[in-house]
């Protein structure tokens, strides 16, 4: 789309000839078109509530989006969290307040900035002159790097808790999402059956455009799948949503890929290729 904007082409016809192509889910712009739009909350709330593990009457039920999708609006980037919501759960029960957010690298400061957009979110629940009431914070980052390498999980949750792991604070809660070591080691991972890992196998087969008949029964992937295709989406949005996360992971992929050809050639154990590169046994395979 870049280059043929930059050389005066038709982006809407390219648009057009491609609209059965997926766009990259991940990508700042494409999920909040996707999952911070009123006629999308049932895909966002199951993702939540798939991303918390919460069942029952926990459950999110009463979702109330707080920073929209505007149709005709143009993609940018900010340092605030991708999609807010909130969630009422009745009188005299303290609301829920949810935000999610994708981070494809783990910068310096990405830890300080994970801890400021909680601080943040918090301290505006109360107004100057208001009781200290605050209502229930869930913060869901969606990370392509391991914030816990040493950890066999890819979902953590971070809270309050003194040195005997005792919760202080149960209104706060960090919700982190490793979709890299998820997706890596998947052979591990192959007995999970929670929503939240069908709801990162479901968004990984959208994004390499692979078979999808295994969701295609499923009531909420179905709406996802039609969601992520290109004809959901205006070129205008398209050439003004910040790419860079996707042109970064695009980068680090082909590197990869170059170094385990070369190392596939020279004789190098599969074993060891798969360690020194981090992709699968099967994708070098398909080199």
């Amino acid at each position: 789309m870049r280059e043929i904007n930059n050389n005066g082409g038709d982006v809407d016809a390219f648009v057009k000839e491609h609209e059965h192509r997926n766009v990259y889910f991940y990508n700042d712009g494409c999920i909040k078109k996707i999952l911070a739009s009123e006629k999308n909350i049932m895909l966002t709330t199951d993702l939540v509530n798939a991303a918390l593990g919460l069942i029952g009457s926990d459950r999110i039920t009463n979702p109330k989006l707080v920073n929209p999708f505007v149709p005709g609006e143009l993609g940018y980037h900010d340092i605030n969290p991708d999609i807010g919501f909130i969630n009422d759960r009745g009188k005299n029960v303290p609301r829920d307040r949810i935000s999610i957010e994708v981070q494809h690298n783990m910068e310096t400061f990405y830890r300080d900035r994970l801890v400021l957009y909680v601080a943040r979110l918090t301290s505006n629940m109360v107004k100057s002159g208001d009781t200290y009431q605050l209502e229930n914070l869930n913060v869901v980052s969606f990370q392509f790097f391991n914030a816990f390498p040493e950890s066999a999980n890819y979902r953590h949750t971070v809270q309050l808790k003194n040195q005997e792991q005792q919760v202080y604070f149960d209104k706060q809660t960090v919700t982190l999402i490793e979709v890299e070591k998820f997706l890596k080691k998947a052979k591990d991972f192959a007995g999970d059956t929670s929503r939240l890992a069908q709801w990162l196998r479901a968004i990984d087969a959208l994004n390499r455009e692979s078979d999808f008949s295994e969701f295609a029964n499923d009531p909420v992937f179905k709406v996802l799948q039609n969601e992520v295709k290109l004809s959901s989406f205006s070129s205008r949005y398209l050439m003004t949503v910040d790419m860079s996360d996707f042109d970064r992971a695009v980068a680090k992929y082909e590197e990869k890929t170059e170094i385990a050809k070369k190392m596939r050639d020279m004789g190098a154990d599969m074993s060891f290729i798969v360690k020194a590169t981090g992709l699968s046994e099967e994708q070098i395979r398909e080199l």
